[in-house]
């Protein structure tokens, strides 16, 4: 498994950075249901509600293939495979949190 660090660095990098842009609403990317098409801003008159999960998994991905590529593979060898497990947790408990907003 020659390649296993740069994995987990990509799988925790795009994790945080989904997270990141889930709960502060960052999307470079949007797709208009009314139309069916792709745009880098908000449009001022969409007939319906823009779609932004696209925009946060393409920015999610391109933060994990530059985590992934930035980091050095000594670096990926010493990571604590308590930090590997750590990191998920602690993400999937603040969307929990963040959505909670929706049962009170």
């Amino acid at each position: 498994m020659k390649h296993q660090g740069r994995l987990i660095v990509f799988s925790l990098a795009a994790g945080i950075v989904y997270t990141l842009a889930y709960y502060f609403d960052w999307s470079f990317l949007r797709y208009d249901l009314g139309e069916s098409r792709f745009y880098f801003s908000a449009k001022e008159t969409s007939p319906g509600p823009s779609i932004l999960w696209y925009g946060w998994l393409a920015l999610a991905a391109l933060a994990g293939v530059v985590g992934a590529c930035a980091v050095p593979p000594r670096l990926t060898a010493r990571l604590s495979p308590d930090l590997i497990w750590l990191v998920p947790m602690l993400l999937i408990t603040t969307a929990l949190i963040y959505e909670m907003r929706w049962f009170m």
